[in-house]
């Protein structure tokens, strides 16, 4: 190597050292192994818009703590779906997850009042109920060993099906799948006369497939980014339920965390959420143009009568 390269590489080298010594939380903080390094789980795939946003959080939190805290993410499923997951919170494999109600029902079963089939007739109504009873709730994860860090953004769950559902009779005959554990889609299903599959929700794709089933249930991003829709050739545009999300992180490791690092931890999730519930309800019309002009049909809210056999469903499973 000449000898002026080697004295360049020195001098920038110097520099680099001058500046980390006078500034040690710029150098390598966002890169370096945080001391609290939180493994974090969700079923979101790569590339959706939940993922962005949670390793937006992620370089966030880094910074301003100054390399302290950080998160492993575990996405797309790979630690396995909600109750794998639960599982390995309760033995500390994992400190902190995304949860619908599949998994937080199973912490606090009465949780799952906010995911029953319409209950909600728009969004000014869900935000409304979830900020007046999120103290509430908060002291019962608590009480269970977890700490509720977030609402987090699921979305309103429609039917995909391969024949028009215009009335609660049409489900009759078809093949619904309803998550393996879900004591709520099973009696929303049970009610409108079906006997749905349980599967788990890694299983779908290829249940789908194969025949298994002809009908799920899911957010319209949600079907897109799985490409559940491909299977499927309907979408019925009156919601079935707002799934409510959650985000939860063992009582036992967030104890762990210094003050400040928990108040970090806990406004970091509270905003960061916030703006994820609105870039999922904007994106939410731009999917369902999307999947339209790939060739699903959307079915229309059904009116009047048979509108009222579809709400009068919230009131058996209630």
């Amino acid at each position: 190597m000449p000898k002026g390269t080697v004295q360049l590489m020195g001098i920038l080298f110097l520099c680099f050292l001058i500046i980390c010594l006078n500034h040690p939380g710029q150098c390598g903080a966002a890169d370096a192994k945080p001391r609290y390094l939180i493994k974090f789980a969700t079923v979101a795939p790569e590339g959706s818009t939940w993922l962005k946003h949670l390793r937006r959080l992620d370089r966030d939190i880094r910074e301003k703590s100054g390399g302290e805290m950080g998160f492993r993410i575990y996405a797309g499923g790979i630690a396995g779906d909600e109750i794998d997951v639960l599982k390995k919170i309760r033995i500390g494999q994992i400190h902190s997850a995304a949860f619908s109600g599949v998994g937080f029902g199973q912490i606090l079963p009465m949780v799952r009042v906010l995911d029953l089939p319409f209950l909600f007739r728009s969004y000014e109504e869900t935000d409304r109920v979830h900020l007046a009873l999120k103290p509430f709730f908060t002291d019962a994860f608590k009480d269970k060993g977890f700490e509720l860090l977030a609402w987090a953004e699921v979305g309103n769950v429609h039917l995909f099906s391969q024949k028009p559902i215009r009335r609660v009779k049409d489900l009759r005959g078809l093949k619904v799948w309803t998550w393996s554990g879900d004591p709520i889609a099973k009696a929303t299903f049970s009610h409108m006369g079906v006997n749905p599959i349980p599967l788990s929700y890694p299983d779908v794709s290829t249940a789908l497939n194969t025949g298994m089933i002809d009908t799920v249930y899911a957010p319209p991003l949600t079907a897109l980014v799985l490409q559940w829709h491909t299977y499927l050739t309907y979408m019925t545009a009156l919601p079935l339920a707002h799934s409510t999300g959650a985000v939860l992180i063992s009582s036992k490791y967030y104890d762990t965390l210094p003050n400040g690092l928990a108040s970090l931890l806990r406004n970091s999730f509270e905003l960061a959420m916030g703006e994820l519930t609105d870039a999922l309800r904007k994106q939410t019309s731009e999917t369902m143009e999307l999947m339209k002009k790939s060739g699903l049909t959307i079915v229309p809210r059904p009116p009047g009568e048979a509108l009222g056999e579809f709400y009068g469903i919230h009131e058996r499973v209630a």
